[in-house]
């Protein structure tokens, strides 16, 4: 069908059978037979051949109009994909939990929206069992968040590292000796906390401490209660929470000691009622990942952002895995 119309669209550019059989490298009668078929099929002539230049028919210039349209929407198509094979263009959607939501991915999206214009960028914010699931049913194409997927199903790509400090309010009582070796805010945006030299703290003895711990669907849930079985202790529970955000707020008005991601307190506000501390036991490091699903095509533009946001903290974060 797009053979044939070219063949007229040709005739119509060029006013004779002769230029456009040249033009399309072929016989001139075997184009006239061709478009005399193509007439017989639909019933009306196309050109009026007594004329010179050829002249259309009603027929004709009905036909041409909308030629135009389907030459028109094919080098659309032809351009679309071109672009997409350039990654000019695309979509993509990117899940995240509140931390990475408000900390992590808007410096991410801002500059990959400015080198890729035409990359069409959504987000989603949820807990990460939920993004899991949307991921897992293709609802979302990437999840930035704690490398804590199963590998069966989902691929991760390392970005960096984080630790699980220790937040005590300055109001509860603690060994000043023992806990001489807290560490403010601003220390750990400067990175005291991964210096070899700064001494870690162990919790034998801690019974009936006040803590705030994070919902038991939380991956930071699971790292508090496993520290807690290796120091063989029995906190006391002060309040739970869905979000490490919330849990900060309260432990800052001095509630009960927290565990918390260095990511959040480096990206908050300075909290001066606050002391942090490094843990001596395996389970505060932790990974941040980009993760998509398995089996599943991933897009050129897909693929583009997981290039872009692996590159973009081996530049910013000093502890890349």
């Amino acid at each position: 069908m797009f053979e044939i119309m070219n063949y007229v669209y040709e005739v119509y550019k060029s006013g004779s059978f002769s230029k456009a059989s040249r033009n399309l490298y072929m016989t001139q009668p075997a184009l006239s037979i061709a478009i005399s078929k193509l007439e017989k099929k639909i019933g009306q002539t196309l050109f009026e051949r007594k004329t010179s230049p050829l002249k259309l028919t009603n027929a004709g210039y009905m036909y041409i109009e909308k030629a135009e349209k389907i030459i028109s929407m094919e080098q659309e198509c032809a351009d679309y994909f071109q672009n997409l094979n350039e990654v000019k263009v695309g979509k993509i959607t990117i899940g995240g939990a509140i931390i990475s939501m408000t900390y992590l991915l808007p410096e991410l999206i801002v500059g990959f929206s400015n080198q890729y214009p035409g990359i069409e960028i959504a987000a989603q914010e949820a807990s990460l069992p939920v993004l899991k699931s949307m991921l897992a049913d293709g609802s979302i194409d990437l999840i930035l968040d704690t490398d804590w997927f199963e590998d069966e199903i989902f691929q991760s790509v390392p970005l960096f590292t984080n630790q699980i400090l220790l937040g005590i309010p300055l109001n509860l009582p603690v060994d000043t000796n023992f806990f001489a070796c807290g560490m403010t805010s601003e220390e750990i945006r400067a990175d005291k906390h991964i210096s070899q030299s700064q001494p870690a703290i162990d919790l034998y003895g801690m019974d009936g401490f006040p803590f705030l711990l994070l919902d038991t669907t939380s991956e930071i849930f699971g790292r508090s209660k496993s520290i807690f079985n290796y120091y063989n202790i029995e906190p006391l529970v002060k309040m739970s929470f869905n979000q490490q955000m919330t849990s900060f707020e309260f432990a800052s008005k001095g509630l009960g000691a927290v565990f918390i991601s260095d990511t959040l307190v480096k990206c908050s506000p300075s909290e001066n009622n606050l002391r942090f501390y490094k843990l001596n036991c395996p389970m505060p490091k932790r990974g941040v990942s980009i993760a998509y699903k398995k089996k599943k095509y991933i897009t050129k533009a897909t693929q583009c952002f997981i290039d872009y946001t692996t590159e973009f903290y081996k530049k910013k974060a000093p502890y890349v895995t």
